[in-house]
């Protein structure tokens, strides 16, 4: 602690010893831990000294909140189809957004759907049936689950005649051939536009589906994260300012992956509260 008090105030061995009185030798001895007796006490002396003459750190008030939501491009991208699809006529109403497992996909449908009561979220999990993933759109749009298909499309159509409704279909290019025909049906029985997000391959799907790639207005692609995300992230979920060369390296790390970004946070934020710091050092990103 001494050291980091005299490393923030610049001051000097002989600043010290003048202001506490203690020789420098000691104070020399002290701040690199090459102190044989009582340290620790003789330590806090000097910073109690020091204290009463105004040199103390600023209090850190250090917090991690790992699941901040941050506005990338990604997201706005997102934001744009969505709100067009639903402000517009049925004509070319579904859209695709594709992109690898880490850059946020799923993070940005859910948050739409909370921000936007016309947009529903559904996860297609891999082995549903054509009834299960019908019920679990009807659940998400009416908050019934109908027992057939049939009654679950009659459902859709009655509550979405009133209001129009955008379905948000994650984890879709895991999806059969017959599944993305069933969701057509809906969009064209119940005037309801549909955003398919997945991976890389959903686009190959798109492309094996004439009818429906007719109807798709706008495909996006979510793109790696950027340094400016990184920073933008610890600024969000910790309130600190990265050193740019810092930001530079955990976005190397990432590889556009905001999942490691996540994973590395609690790691460094482990860091700084060990060192009750907080500046992210390029010492720490090299221990990750």
């Amino acid at each position: 602690m001494l050291a980091k008090v005299m490393d923030y105030y610049g001051l000097s061995l002989s600043k010290v010893e003048q202001l506490t009185g203690i020789d420098r030798s000691t104070v020399s001895r002290i701040r690199a831990g090459k102190y044989n007796g009582d340290g620790g006490n003789l330590e806090l002396r000097i910073l109690n000294k020091l204290k009463e003459e105004g040199y103390t750190l600023p209090e850190t008030a250090l917090h991690f909140t790992p699941d901040v939501f941050i506005f990338t491009n990604n997201v706005v991208q997102f934001k744009g189809l969505a709100d067009e699809l639903l402000s517009s006529d049925l004509t070319s109403s579904f859209g695709i957004v594709s992109g690898r497992a880490g850059r946020g996909k799923t993070k940005t449908a859910i948050w739409y759907a909370v921000q936007n009561p016309q947009a529903v979220y559904v996860l297609y999990v891999d082995g549903m049936s054509i009834p299960q993933l019908a019920r679990e759109i009807c659940y998400e749009i009416t908050g019934i689950r109908p027992r057939s298909f049939y009654d679950s499309l009659i459902e859709i159509e009655k509550t979405t005649r009133h209001k129009k409704r955008l379905i948000l279909i994650d984890e879709s290019d895991k999806m059969p051939k017959r599944h993305i025909e069933m969701l057509r049906g809906i969009n064209e029985k119940c005037f309801v536009p549909v955003i398919l997000l997945g991976e890389e391959m959903i686009t190959s799907k798109l492309d094996e589906e004439r009818r429906l790639k007719s109807r798709v207005r706008k495909v996006v692609t979510f793109e790696p994260i950027t340094v400016a995300d990184v920073s933008t992230y610890y600024q969000a979920s910790m309130g600190i300012n990265l050193d740019p060369d810092v930001a530079l390296s955990l976005w190397k790390r990432s590889q556009g992956d905001f999942r490691i970004i996540v994973r590395d946070a609690y790691a460094v934020y482990g860091m700084l509260k060990a060192n009750e710091t907080v500046t992210v050092t390029a010492e720490m990103v090299q221990k990750l």
